[in-house]
């Protein structure tokens, strides 16, 4: 299933980038588990939309973005998983502050959600999804460097790099 491998693979970028970063065991531990659960409000998304070969409508794209959302609210029925409620519900903010749902910018933004939009962007961009193919892994890193500052840490975009080539 194209969900979980994303998720795989998700997860060993931004588990990668976090051992650059020299983050803490505890927050080693916390980056795996935010980046294994960041699509996890995609359950409460019909699977007519998430299968959807062609562009969204606008509606159905309010409809997906709810999905950080509704990620949060499930995990937030743990009082242990707070941070991580916290860091799904941030993935898809972007550091220039027009990201969404809360449209939180800079240092705002949880690191580990920082980490997490860097690594799920850049495996979005590398593999082939229902509604667009993939592109080369050196067309991905200069959309990344791209959009460094803008949509993306620079700090964290400058990890990445490293680790991947």
């Amino acid at each position: 299933m194209e969900t979980r491998e994303h998720t795989e693979r998700v997860t060993e970028y931004a588990l990668n980038i976090g051992r650059v970063m020299k983050l803490k065991t505890s927050e080693l531990d916390e980056l795996i588990l935010s980046a294994e659960l960041h699509d996890m409000g995609k359950i409460a998304i019909n699977e007519e939309i998430l299968l959807k070969k062609g562009n969204l409508t606008d509606e159905e794209f309010e409809i997906m973005k709810a999905h950080a959302e509704k990620g949060d609210r499930i995990i937030n029925a743990s009082s242990e998983l707070v941070n991580v409620a916290k860091c799904v519900l941030a993935h898809h903010e972007k550091y220039d502050g027009t990201g969404y749902p809360l449209g939180l910018k800079g240092k705002e933004i949880p690191v580990i959600a920082r980490i997490i939009n860097v690594a799920d962007s850049y495996d979005v961009m590398t593999h082939d999804r229902v509604y667009k193919k993939a592109i080369k892994k050196d067309d991905a890193i200069r959309e990344l460097k791209r959009c460094s500052g803008s949509q993306f840490d620079p700090d964290i975009v400058e990890h990445f790099i490293k680790h991947i080539k």
